[in-house]
């Protein structure tokens, strides 16, 4: 729960607009939760916010009323200001979709196509009449937050990008259980103006916090000098998956090689090839970690997998052998999933 929430009286009600109480929130996907965009989010940063307002529904805050699009950035502020508002920031935005226990969407942490209307084409979505979904709503109470229009926000893209371009959220498309989630955002010339493009607004005193993410520019594949160093965190859980009955009972699992893959900014994983040594019968694979987390484990067969990046940096190959012949498998890395594709002999 949130521990800090204001335990102070809430200041008067706004007419359709919902008070967000003063407490503290975990802004962007933690790293140990999918799907995550590493390169855009905050990891589970923990944030404090004041209190503020926010509008109930998307501009212009009517049941039954169609969103209002095709509007800049700009034009947005206008239209708020005009009300005796303001735009919201990108953390408002998240802090009141998410809830006082910064769930992932904002009606929980399971993805549900139905309860938003999410994973079609924001196009066919963004006239949708507002107030329809009611189960569409934050904890808070903030509803339709997603399956319409994207939301501009007043905050700048802050991702280690040049130029000016400022954050929208909500929205939908095809991809609802990516873009579903409060955390996801899309970035955008604040001169934009555009049917699938629209508002609410915030009141109160602005909170300062924003998205400020430092986008590392570090090699995507490199070989680790020593390799038993980082097998070390995850070598009794790879030893219960390759260790058989004939293992004797010093058997241990052994680092071969490791490289550390980053598939894309801000994401780091450890690739580490290895095999269960004392067996009469070598059993072998691949762990992929992320620090003590093992992420994926694949099988390397009798011998232990060579792994290099194939093609782009989301998508490496391993190469090994069985008792039939040699093979190579292709892990992607999707969104901070992974992908193993069938073998290849």
């Amino acid at each position: 729960m949130d521990a800090s929430a204001d335990a102070g009286v809430p200041p008067p009600p706004r007419p359709g607009m919902i008070w967000i109480p003063a407490g503290t929130f975990k802004a962007g996907t933690p790293v140990d939760k999918t799907p995550r965009i590493a390169d855009e989010e905050l990891p589970g940063t923990a944030v404090a916010m004041q209190g503020f307002y926010i509008d109930t529904l998307p501009y212009p805050d009517e049941i039954g009323g169609i969103p209002t699009t095709n509007v800049s950035r700009a034009d947005a502020a206008k239209l708020c200001e005009a009300k005796g508002k303001r735009l919201c920031s990108e953390l408002e935005w998240e802090r009141a979709c998410k809830g006082p226990d910064s769930t992932t969407y904002e009606y929980g942490d399971t993805y549900q196509k139905a309860t938003c209307g999410t994973g079609v084409a924001v196009e066919q979505a963004a006239k949708h009449p507002s107030g329809q979904r009611v189960t569409c709503k934050s904890a808070f109470g903030v509803q339709e937050m997603h399956g319409g229009a994207w939301e501009w926000t007043d905050s700048p893209w802050a991702r280690g990008t040049k130029g000016d371009l400022g954050v929208l959220r909500g929205g939908n498309a095809k991809a609802g259980e990516l873009v579903g989630r409060c955390a996801n955002a899309i970035a955008r010339k604040p001169k934009t103006s555009s049917a699938i493009m629209g508002f609410r607004c915030c009141a109160g005193d602005r909170n300062a916090a924003e998205v400020n993410l430092t986008v590392d520019k570090l090699p995507v594949f490199t070989r680790i000098a020593k390799p038993d160093d980082v097998a070390q965190p995850i070598a009794d859980a790879a030893l219960k998956k390759w260790a058989s009955a004939d293992s004797p009972s010093d058997a241990a699992f052994v680092a071969k090689a490791a490289w550390r893959w980053r598939p894309v900014p801000n994401e780091e994983l450890e690739v580490i090839s290895g095999c269960v040594a004392g067996a009469k019968k070598p059993a072998c694979g691949t762990v992929i970690a992320r620090g003590s987390t093992i992420v994926q484990a694949i099988d390397g067969g009798h011998l232990a997998p060579e792994v290099a990046l194939f093609g782009e940096s989301r998508r490496i190959r391993m190469q090994s052998v069985d008792d039939r012949s040699a093979f190579v498998r292709e892990i992607t890395y999707v969104v901070g999933m992974l992908q193993v594709a069938a073998p290849k002999r």
